[in-house]
């Protein structure tokens, strides 16, 4: 399959899961998330979209004891915010405001990334603009994808430019790199 048809599939997966389904999922992965043992740590969370997992319990678990950033676009590029008040930016998503850090000026320690599909291998297909993938160009962060069970693929296709990430938490498994 092309990267665009597994766009189109995943995209039919997600939406025939119910508000519920997507519900237990984000705090299984919540859970998930703060059981790898997190303590001191600067990590870069997202604000989720509709058709992502949501990471707002997660946050509240992680932001106990770690400092917690933001992604922020402007034009091509893709930013590390430290948390903070948020507004609309780029494609509707909420970022916070205030500095906007490259991956390595943030110093981050952990980048948790959405993803549209991925495979056992940590190959991830993103949404199509390489945001993170030049974002961590540079940079050496834990990446850790999070995603719903049902957005798995037998392969992701990749680029040389395409970064994997470490692991991939879902409700039910952490697939390791």
């Amino acid at each position: 399959m092309t990267k665009a048809e597994i766009r189109a599939e995943i995209k039919r997966r997600i939406a025939a899961l119910t508000k519920e389904q997507r519900r237990e999922a984000a705090h299984s992965v919540a859970r998930k998330l703060a059981a790898l043992g997190w303590h001191g740590k600067r990590i870069m969370l997202y604000n989720a979209l509709p058709d992502e997992v949501d990471l707002t319990e997660a946050a509240k678990l992680l932001g106990e004891d770690n400092e917690l950033f933001y992604p922020a676009v402007v034009g091509d590029d893709m930013y590390a915010v430290p948390e903070g008040e948020l507004h609309a930016g780029a494609f509707g998503i909420l970022e916070p405001h205030g500095a906007h850090l490259t991956a390595s000026e943030a110093a981050l320690d952990i980048v948790v990334v959405p993803l549209r599909a991925f495979d056992a291998e940590c190959m991830r297909l993103g949404r199509g603009r390489g945001y993170y993938d030049r974002f961590f160009q540079g940079a050496a962060p834990s990446k850790v994808a999070v995603a719903f069970d049902q957005q798995r693929v037998d392969c992701v296709p990749t680029e040389a430019h395409d970064v994997p990430v470490d692991a991939v938490v879902t409700p039910s498994e952490i697939y390791r790199r």
